[in-house]
């Protein structure tokens, strides 16, 4: 099975080590995130990973700090998110690269920049959106939202779903052991 860099890089703890090796050096940071594990599979994490190590590495010549989620934009809760917002309150990042801006989060995106600007972290966008009219960005969210809240009851409906055959399947396997039915 092939794994993806940062995948690999988790499990060896690269950004951990390198930030133990040299404590004292900023570095550079790169932050992907994926909805779900479709999108991971389909190489979506892969390709953001590709892009944003390639821009560190012609900036900085160096390997960067990766961080990375599957979840949604919704959730502030990403264990990816926290670790690097972790490491920038130490001041070790100095610039964090995202693909683009919903990367971050779908919401509350100006509050995540002002806290990187406290802890002296410049974030590089390298897929700026085009500048939207007030209306057009509200129509955007409200579209995001609904998909978002789509999803969840799709993924509460499965899951009703799926207890519900489990259920049955044990009520058949337990009706066809008892002999009095």
């Amino acid at each position: 099975m092939r794994q993806g860099i940062s995948e690999v890089n988790r499990l060896l703890g690269i950004f951990q080590r390198e930030v133990l090796e040299h404590p004292n050096r900023k570095q550079c940071a790169i932050y992907a995130r994926v909805s779900g594990h479709r999108q991971k599979t389909n190489g979506d994490l892969d390709r953001q990973l590709k892009v944003l190590t390639t821009h560190c590495k012609r900036h900085f010549k160096t390997w960067p700090l990766v961080f990375t989620d599957i979840g949604s934009g919704l959730n502030m809760k990403r264990r990816g998110l926290r670790r690097l917002l972790n490491i920038a309150q130490k001041g070790i990042i100095e610039t964090l690269f995202i693909t683009h801006k919903d990367r971050l989060a779908r919401f509350g995106v100006d509050l995540i920049e002002h806290i990187l600007t406290d802890y002296g972290v410049r974030l590089v966008i390298l897929h700026e959106p085009l500048s939207q009219f007030p209306q057009e960005e509200l129509v955007t969210d409200m579209m995001v939202l609904i998909a978002s809240f789509s999803g969840r009851v799709y993924g509460l409906r499965a899951a009703v779903f799926k207890r519900g055959q489990v259920h049955s399947s044990s009520s058949l396997s337990s009706s066809s052991s008892n002999p009095s039915s």
